[in-house]
C-alpha cells in the first residue's frame, strides 16, 4: 500500500473516532496518558495501531521494525518512540 493510501485510509478511520464523545473517565484516561508524553501521544498510538490492523502486522516487534521506513514515519506524524 502506498503512503498516499494508506495516510488517506488512517486519516478516515480515525475521523469516525470521536474523543469528545466518550466518556469522562475515559477522557481522563487519555489526558493522563497524554500529560507525560512527549512524542507518542494518544491520537498517534491509535493511528499507529490502526495502521497495524491495515498493515496485518504479526506483533508489536514486527510494528517497531517497520517505523524504520521514513515514509511511515512521515505518514504516521511520528519522528521516533
Amino acid at each position: 500500500m502506498d503512503k498516499y493510501k494508506t495516510k488517506m485510509t488512517i486519516n478516515k478511520w480515525f475521523s469516525y473516532i470521536k474523543l469528545e464523545q466518550l466518556s469522562l473517565d475515559s477522557r481522563q484516561a487519555i489526558e493522563q496518558f497524554d500529560r507525560y508524553a512527549k512524542k507518542l501521544t494518544f491520537k498517534k498510538v491509535i493511528k499507529l495501531f490502526l495502521y497495524a490492523i491495515n498493515d496485518e502486522t504479526e506483533s508489536l516487534r514486527h510494528l517497531d521494525q517497520q517505523l524504520v521506513n521514513p515514509n511511515l514515519k512521515k505518514v504516521m506524524g511520528i519522528d521516533s518512540i
